[in-house]
């Protein structure tokens, strides 16, 4: 079960950097950081339709991050008794005996 969170986990990061990525290489209005980070070049690449193909490629992984997302929910709400904060074993140290203050060497 940890190899399969795990692994979502990774598919969870990859579709957080690969939207990251299209979003800001799309054109804007003011072409915004798609310019600065080369996105001028996307005519060249994808032909005329440049703008259609990054958006089909945004929706559809931002489909597959919010599945991801709705599973990786469902996989940990399960171990919801098994928080941090409820397997601490709370540990009360002993009193200490307090002797008198050591006076400063002069």
């Amino acid at each position: 079960m940890n190899v399969i969170r795990t692994l979502l986990i990774i598919l969870e990061a990859a579709c957080c950097l690969s939207l990251i990525g299209l979003v800001l290489l799309q054109k804007s209005k003011s072409e915004g950081l798609g310019m600065a980070f080369g996105g001028g070049g996307n005519d060249s690449l994808f032909g005329a339709r440049a703008g259609n193909v990054l958006t089909k490629a945004t929706i559809g992984i931002f489909v597959i991050f919010i599945a991801n997302t709705l599973l990786l929910g469902i996989l940990f709400s399960g171990s919801a008794n098994e928080s941090l904060m409820g397997q601490a074993v709370l540990d009360v140290p002993a009193p200490v005996n307090q002797s008198a203050p050591i006076p400063p060497v002069q």
